[in-house]
């Protein structure tokens, strides 16, 4: 029973390196092919917090560096750096949500097809028969009623 346990506690273990390992090396992916895409008058974030933009890059010594331009007015700024301490690229995920809001609205054949008014009429009409499925008739007898509330409990 113990060599049992034992050997479920080391393949637990064994997977949570594994499953750790995937995704340390799924985000370093990630994080390199954005690293890639970098271009001037993008606005990055360095691992050290400082934010500035990205204008000029060059390649010395098999490294790749970016110049960054951070703060405002007189007090701006240049500093080189290693492109390996490029964090954040801001602006990168608001471009991914604009691109998911216009996929979404993007007419089906079905609906590309009806007018407006009649996609109006016929979701009008959707909601009143969920209704009348949810309400009784004024028809029904009291009897019918006090049936449908008991089995409803």
């Amino acid at each position: 029973m113990e060599i049992v346990l034992l050997i479920i506690l080391i393949v637990l273990v064994v997977a949570l390196f594994v499953v750790s390992y995937m995704k340390k090396k799924k985000y370093n992916a990630e994080l390199g092919q954005m690293r890639e895409e970098l271009k001037i008058g993008d606005k990055v974030m360095t691992d050290t917090g400082v934010v500035g933009e990205v204008v000029d890059s060059y390649i010395e010594d098999e490294y790749k560096y970016f110049v960054l331009k951070s703060g405002k007015g007189s007090n701006v700024g240049y500093f080189t750096v290693h492109a390996n301490s490029i964090y954040y690229v801001f602006g990168k995920e608001e471009k991914q949500t604009q691109e998911k809001k216009v996929s979404i609205k993007v007419n089906t054949p079905e609906t590309a097809e009806k007018p407006a008014t009649e996609q109006k009429a016929n979701e009008a009409e959707q909601v009143e028969e969920k209704k009348e499925e949810k309400e009784p008739s004024e028809s029904t007898t009291k009897d019918e009623k006090k049936q449908n509330k008991k089995s409803k409990k």
